[in-house]
C-alpha cells in the first residue's frame, strides 16, 4: 500500500469518526426527546386515570 492510499485512508477514517460523532449527538438528543415525550405521556395516562375515576363517582 503506498503512502497516498494509506494516508487517503486516513483521512477517510477521520471523516468515518466525525460522522459517527455527529450520529451519537444526535441519538443522545434523540433520547432526550423521547424522555420527555413518555414523561408527558405518563401525566396524560394519570390524567385519564384520574378522569375515569371521577366518571365512576
Amino acid at each position: 500500500m503506498s503512502d497516498t492510499e494509506i494516508i487517503s485512508n486516513q483521512k477517510t477514517i477521520l471523516e468515518n469518526q466525525a460522522t459517527i460523532l455527529s450520529n451519537q449527538k444526535t441519538i443522545l438528543e434523540n433520547q432526550n426527546a423521547i424522555k420527555s415525550n413518555q414523561a408527558s405521556l405518563d401525566a396524560i395516562l394519570k390524567n385519564q386515570e384520574l378522569i375515569l375515576a371521577a366518571l365512576k363517582k
